[in-house]
């Protein structure tokens, strides 16, 4: 209404159908913080305000988000809309899911915990921001594991927000489906995974979230259920859930801070999956089964590109190479030259190694832009940083590790090879730990030289 040249409190009133008092008092407690002036018009500070309020208003997005009702802890996600999964109600009322397909759907009964003693607390527009901000990261790493040739998952990109409404000041109860499991053969580098709600695969959030709640006995039952699912022969070594899980953990947490110090602690994200690979590779020590072996020998591969993979988009967020791709050809003959004089600018050892001058300008651009790909790709793609800063982290590791892109292609080589030979095992195939210290040890450097962290291996 001020900005229309409407300032008097009877005619605002009249225009909003609402008491000219009330118009008054509105009026009042807005030149009481300088919005309006004494004759009701707008000021400078006033005109900003309506105006971002106006583009705020346009670009609302409606979400929902979801809050731990024993902790108050939110959800890592955010949700445009809720999607809900199928079930069907038999005579005790008790809801099934519905898997499986429609000619042969498969009924399971879920394990619904009683919801007590829980908390009722309005989480901060901060804590919100947070929780988007932590899908969005999360969605840039979800694909991170690719071959060369591989495709790349796209999920649809979140929201910007910048600040929080409100519409229901009082939660919604809800259950959010899920699966928690025991990785076949054990050769996953946790005991028990859980899947994530919205099909991000598995989420270590929740995981930490429920061991939390078991420790602390909040969930009825979940204990009994997790010791059921590990099955009798844990259960006969192990006279508890914590035995197994204080063993699977606590030898792998110290080996990574003897290797890197107690410092890697400050990116969490990285130290749990360096945790997981120190855990892989201290279960593959006990392993007497061949196929076992081979088959955990596999997932320290796949999780030491993960690592390495991780780092590098880290890299990506001070260090951008969004458009970096740019300074290469589209023929990927011509790439080899300019590709070695990066990496001897850089200060590594060239000629790169042909798995690396083989990556063609498109993989390289993903990486660059999105931050998707495989290894290979976004090695390059930091490469193509390093001139524009003389203190790039990996110009920092290239001082103390000048093989360390041949290592990190030897790596990349290694998971494809595994990855492409499940049932016919070629002579790249690791068939011992010894195979893959170069490998494991690789990723350590890595680490090390960008964080300028030290390293004993």
């Amino acid at each position: 209404m001020c900005r229309a040249g409407i300032t008097e409190a009877a005619k605002i009133g009249h225009h909003l159908d609402i008491g000219k008092d009330l118009t008054a008092l509105i009026i009042s407690q807005l030149a009481d913080r300088y919005y309006v002036d004494s004759r009701g018009n707008l000021t400078q500070k006033g005109q900003k305000v309506l105006e971002d309020e106006t583009f705020i208003a346009q670009e609302a997005t409606v979400g929902f988000i979801f809050q731990d009702p024993w902790t108050g802890d939110l959800f890592p996600r955010f949700a445009e809309r809720e999607e809900y999964a199928e079930v069907r109600f038999k005579d005790s009322e008790f809801p099934e899911l519905i898997l499986g397909t429609t000619g042969k759907p498969d009924y399971r009964r879920p394990f619904m915990p009683q919801v007590k003693n829980t908390i009722e607390q309005q989480p901060s527009p901060n804590e919100i921001i947070k929780a988007v901000r932590e899908h969005e990261r999360t969605l840039k790493n979800v694909s991170r594991i690719k071959d060369d040739d591989g495709d790349t998952w796209v999920f649809e990109k979140l929201p910007t927000l910048d600040r929080v409404s409100f519409i229901d000041d009082k939660p919604t109860d809800l259950w959010l489906a899920t699966c928690i499991y025991v990785p076949e053969d054990s050769s996953s580098a946790n005991v028990w995974n859980v899947c994530d709600p919205f099909g991000l695969g598995d989420s270590p959030w929740l995981l930490r979230q429920l061991e939390k709640h078991r420790k602390n006995q909040r969930i009825h039952g979940l204990e009994k259920l997790l010791l059921n699912m590990l099955g009798d022969q844990r259960k006969e070594q192990f006279s508890n859930l914590d035995d197994w899980l204080t063993r699977a953990d606590g030898e792998a947490c110290l080996q990574v801070e003897d290797k890197l110090t107690p410092a890697i602690r400050r990116w969490e994200e990285l130290f749990d999956d360096l945790v997981a690979l120190e855990r892989l590779y201290i279960e593959a020590e006990e392993v007497t089964d061949c196929k076992i072996l081979l088959g955990k020998l596999e997932d320290i591969l796949t999780k030491s590109q993960k690592v390495a993979e991780r780092l590098l988009k880290m890299l990506q967020q001070n260090y951008p190479t969004k458009g970096k791709a740019d300074r290469l050809s589209d023929r990927r003959e011509l790439n080899r030259q300019p590709l070695n004089d990066y990496a001897e600018n850089a200060g590594f050892r060239q000629p790169l190694a042909p798995g690396l001058l083989s990556v063609d300008r498109n993989s390289i651009r993903k990486a660059a832009d999105y931050g998707n790909g495989s290894l290979r790709a976004l090695i390059l793609a930091t490469l193509l940083a390093t001139p524009d800063n003389s203190t790039h982290p990996l110009r920092l590791a290239a001082q103390q590790y000048p093989d360390l892109l041949h290592l990190l292609d030897e790596l990349a080589e290694k998971r494809n090879a595994a990855a492409h030979s499940s049932n016919q095992r070629g002579d790249t195939q690791p068939r011992e730990l010894a195979d893959l210290a170069r490998q494991i040890d690789a990723v350590y450097r890595l680490v090390a030289g960008t964080l300028q962290l030290s390293y004993q291996p």
